[in-house]
């Protein structure tokens, strides 16, 4: 069979629909937001094809893998097994990376057991096992003319040592080296007791430009090795190819210029003076794992060492976090003009009980300083032992509610730090324990440096470089680096095969698109996108073949310039003989899909159908097409006749946080601003770990935890900042549009007004599906039954006793303009604004949603139903609905995710109107058609990761363009040649002649001073082809 037929689709909001998708090719479903495209891909062919593996499985494992609904179609043939690579993200958990999501960490833990070489952690000594052939064999290398071999059996410790040098002597050791000198053992060696002293056994004196006195050799390093404990130190004269200084094979190596000899006669001889051709050298070996200085033992290296999710691997300090909620004393006591008496401490006023106060009050008495002082007037001692305790036994008088004292006692003060410190680790309350985390902050392990390992981990090198050293690499460096890593034939062969999988992987994720992340990178601070497209990497690893693969947007969160690449990555599953149906909005993606299903023509309930379905070409010529209308370039996302300008500015100075290179960001106040660049630039660290939580410190007094700056500056007051992201809009299915909107309370209260609720005596919560009373209680106003399948997945019934209506019968009994609460939630937001013409609290508010384009959807539909662009959207409509202060920041990050073109063109007017309104709009975004429509752009780059975190070009879309540094200006340039000019709607007033001021700009991009016609009392600056209002 070569389609994949699927016949009479009438899940969510599939019309029934039937359509054939080509096996083995590359399938692209596209149309506006709501119409029904991941419902088709996901909830449809996804699920059935889940369904019908897990099914084939035995009831005992399918009761441990979650079996998907069966979906709501006719029949769906020539399906095969399905794998869906959706846009969440990989991972919550701390300890999940990219390198443990990816499992190319766990190849870099095997490499490093089997080729790393172990460094002592604090001399920085290498460490190696040796043989005493292999001893005999690097001496012989080494060396020339006569070397000693020494056992060294005493290290910096005290005593005299008289029996031990009198038992060697009886064991036939004639000769010790003490503290440097050569003794005799049968002679008396005066040593003071309280001294460090050095002892070493002269084994044997040794010609090794003699090769038949090897075996001599290699019997006298077994005899130091046996006595010392696995140390073996030799000293001659390094071989003539070693002067240049090049390191010995073994574990250390001293130089000494004035060598004690040993003379015939056997007794200790002075040091004579030599001159530079008399250096000799002395190496340490080792027989065993250890370090020669300190003695510290290392275990055969095993994988489990480099785990840092593993007690063997671990930081003990972190266990493996690399970072430690520590108690800020800052948070503790935030306000430090406060006295005691007025709550100075901030942890007690939460939740401790009423007895701290008058702990609190007797150490203020004891160290004489009143309750009522002020934190910052205490002098330094008092302080001291405010927070971290008292040197000296306090008198507590405790008395019940403040009254009478009801016993004495006395002890230490414990101090307010010790004590929270105490609590936290003893509480076994999770309510206290998240109450006690709200005065505490995330910092890096002192211990590992934020590393995850411990220091025996961290001491293995390769090249140089221990293992996390290699992680913090991006994709990109770490392909070059195992490249290019020099290894011995030895090495080479061991470690052939794992390089081999280590650089496939690598490659697979630098193919996506993803070059610029690290394997360090703590996977729950990725994108969606990015998540997705590193799935999408591991399944090119995998070369399954006869899959059908189901992708969500992959294209999201990359740069046009790494969009090839994507696609690349995408036709070399199909060629594998796969099937790929992609949901997706990325015209270049469309464009270079196999096949094309176009679902529309609306949203919600206006969608559901299969508008036209073919190639490209086919699409792009079919003038029911919404999105062949877009393609062919007959509907467009047209330049904005003018451009707003301000010379008010938010400046962010001095960013260094990630890879930011000591940036300077300033977004004109007032405007729409957006910031682009490629993938890993440093977008996200800038706008959202620096400045969001910097401006939420500046004007709400947020603790947010702020990247690293300098300064911010306002140049004029900000009331509020907002982030409106994708998220949904409640978390429980009971949410709904109407609740978030405020407009089901309103409702509410009109309800409870009419005669019939009036005479019932109903006030507005009877009207609530959420409390008692006027729900229905047998579904608990869900207006489902569930009912749970053993084996099977849940299946959901509509209440019998409500019919789904969620309220009981006497409330459905009171109408409004004809209309039940329960008919109510169940229109559409159109249907909705003529019932309600004549509220216009409600009525304004149905505009605004349908302005943005949802007047499909339905005011009782659940949150968790809604995608994440409709989501947004809502959001967006709340915002509006509020009363302008022109003081506002709004901010969003990729807000065109899951729309279509005609709803990219909605938002914008959305994002036009919050703007006009007076507010600050910053928006990160890589859709070429919001970047154009921007009134100031900020480009960062020039590349992603360590050669990324720099502002390159800022400006009006007209100048970014002429900027050659930017990868964003040679796309954004072809995408405006082909864009017109919105033509200005403004009424002509009288009209008088001003000069354009020339700007400098950071890009170094000059802007042509030219005489514009512009209405009186306006000021524009004519840029390119757009005019620039202010």
């Amino acid at each position: 069979m070569k389609e994949l037929m699927i016949k009479g689709a009438r899940e969510h909001n599939l019309k029934n629909i039937s359509v054939n998708i080509p096996k083995d090719r590359l399938t692209v479903i596209t149309g506006v937001s709501g119409s029904g495209k991941s419902t088709l891909a996901f909830d449809t062919i996804y699920a059935e094809g889940q369904r019908r593996y897990v099914e084939s499985l035995s009831s005992y494992a399918r009761q441990f893998l979650g079996l998907m609904d069966k979906p709501d179609v006719d029949s769906i043939e020539g399906l095969s097994p399905a794998i869906a690579i959706e846009q969440k993200t990989t991972s919550k958990n701390p300890r999940s990376t990219v390198g443990t999501v990816t499992e190319i960490y766990d190849y870099y833990r095997l490499l490093f057991a089997r080729i790393g070489t172990p460094y002592c952690p604090e001399h920085n000594l290498k460490i190696e096992s040796q043989s005493p052939e292999k001893i005999a064999d690097l001496v012989f290398t080494e060396f020339e003319g006569m070397v000693t071999v020494f056992a060294p059996i005493v290290r910096k410790k005290k005593g005299t040592y008289q029996q031990l040098i009198k038992d060697l002597n009886g064991e036939g050791f004639t000769r010790v080296r003490v503290n440097g000198d050569i003794y005799r053992t049968d002679e008396e060696i005066d040593l003071e007791r309280y001294k460090m002293h050095d002892i070493d056994i002269v084994i044997d004196r040794i010609d090794v430009d003699d090769e038949n006195e090897r075996s001599r050799l290699v019997e006298a390093c077994e005899k130091a090795t046996a006595k010392s404990g696995g140390l073996v130190y030799v000293n001659g004269k390094p071989n003539s190819f070693r002067k240049d200084g090049k390191e010995t094979k073994g574990l250390s190596q001293k130089v000494i210029r004035k060598n004690a000899d040993l003379d015939d006669a056997g007794s200790s001889s002075k040091k004579k003076s030599g001159s530079d051709a008399d250096v000799l050298i002395e190496v340490t070996y080792s027989s065993k794992m250890a370090c020669p200085e300190c003695g510290l033992s290392f275990e055969e290296l095993q994988p489990r060492m480099f785990s840092f999710n593993s007690p063997f691997g671990a930081c003990p300090e972190c266990n493996g976090l690399g970072i430690k909620m520590e108690f800020d004393e800052d948070m503790l006591i935030p306000d430090k003009t406060l006295c005691l008496a007025e709550g100075a401490v901030a942890v007690y006023r939460n939740f401790l009980d009423g007895y701290r106060q008058q702990y609190l009050t007797a150490v203020a008495k004891h160290y004489k300083f009143s309750p009522m002082t002020p934190i910052c007037e205490l002098t330094e001692k008092q302080y001291n032992v405010l927070m971290y305790g008292s040197d000296e036994k306090i008198k507590f008088e405790m008395g019940a509610n403040g009254g009478d004292v009801t016993y004495t006692s006395t002890n230490y003060w414990e101090g307010i730090l010790p004590q929270c410190i105490r609590l936290y680790s003893q509480t076994e309350s999770d309510y206290r324990r998240q109450e006690l985390e709200k005065f505490m902050k995330v910092s890096k392990c002192q211990k590992c440096g934020g590393q995850r390992l411990n220091d025996k981990a961290l001491s293995v090198k390769i090249d140089g470089r221990n293992i996390i050293d290699v992680t913090k690499m991006s994709v990109v460096e770490s392909i070059e680096f195992f490249d290019t890593v020099p290894l011995t034939d030895k090495q080479q062969e061991i470690a052939a095969l794992i390089l081999k999988e280590i650089r496939a992987r690598l490659n697979f994720l630098n193919q996506v698109g993803i070059g610029y992340l690290t394997l360090f990178r703590n996977a729950g601070t990725l994108s969606g996108g990015e998540a997705q497209r590193i799935r999408l990497a591991t399944q090119i690893g995998s070369n399954l073949t006869g899959v059908l693969y189901v992708l969500d947007e992959p294209s999201i969160g990359l740069h046009q310039r790494d969009n090839q690449k994507l696609i690349d990555t995408l036709r070399h599953l199909r060629d594998l003989g796969n099937t790929l149906v992609v949901v997706e909005h990325d015209e270049d993606t469309i464009v270079s899909a196999d096949y094309v299903i176009d679902m529309g023509p609306g949203a919600g309930v206006t969608g559901g159908h299969v508008v036209s379905a073919g190639t490209p070409e086919e699409i792009e010529k079919d003038p029911k097409s919404l999105t062949g209308l877009y393609l062919s370039g007959k509907e467009s996302i047209t330049l904005p006749a003018t451009r707003r300008i301000s010379d008010q500015f938010i400046r962010l100075s001095g960013c260094t946080e990630n890879n930011l290179k000591n940036v300077t960001l300033e977004i004109p106040m007032g405007t729409l601003t957006v910031v682009s660049g490629v993938s890993g630039s440093g977008k996200s660290t800038l706008v959202y770990d620096t400045l969001y939580p910097a401006l939420m410190k500046e004007v709400h007094k947020s603790k947010m935890e702020a990247g690293a700056y300098k300064s911010l500056d306002l140049d004029i007051p900000v009331d509020k900042v907002i982030v409106i992201d994708q998220d949904p809009i409640g978390k429980t299915p009971r949410s709904n549009p109407a609740t978030y909107t405020k407009i089901f309370d309103r409702i509410r209260d009109i309800y409870s007004e009419t005669k019939e609720a009036k005479v019932r005596g109903y006030a507005p919560g009877r009207f609530s599906f959420n409390v008692n009373g006027g729900r229905c209680e047998a579904c608990q106003g869900d207006g489902l039954i569930k009912i749970e399948m053993n084996f099977l997945p849940d299946v959901y019934v509509e209440c019998e006793e409500c019919k789904g209506t969620r309220y009981n019968k006497e409330t459905l009994e009171v109408k409004y303009n004809g209309k039940s609460i329960a008919e109510v939630l169940d229109m559409t937001v159109a249907e909705a604004q003529e019932h309600f013409k004549k509220v216009p609290f409600i009525h304004d508010k149905l505009d605004t949603l349908s302005r943005v384009g949802l007047d499909y959807i339905k005011l009782g539909q659940s949150s968790t139903t809604l995608s994440g662009g409709e989501a947004q959207r809502i959001k967006l409509t709340r915002e509006l609905s509020k009363k302008a202060t022109g003081r506002t920041v709004y901010l969003l990050d990729e807000p065109t995710t899951g729309l279509h073109f005609h709803d990219v063109k909605k938002l914008i007017s959305v994002l036009n109107d919050l703007t006009d309104m007076g507010n600050t709009v910053i928006v990160i975004e890589h859709n070429l058609d919001v970047i154009k429509c921007a009134d100031h752009i900020v480009d960062m780059g020039p590349e992603g990761g360590d050669a990324g975190g720099k502002i390159i070009a800022t400006g009006t879309p007209e100048e970014l363009v002429t900027n050659k540094k930017s990868h964003t200006a040679a796309y954004l340039k072809k995408t405006m040649d082909k864009s017109t000019y919105a033509e200005s709607v403004a009424p002509a007033p009288k009209k008088k002649t001003v000069k354009a001021a020339k700007t400098e700009k950071e890009t170094n991009t000059k802007t042509a001073s030219v005489k514009i016609e512009t209405p009186e009392k306006e000021t524009v600056k004519k840029t390119g082809k757009a005019a620039v209002k202010k």
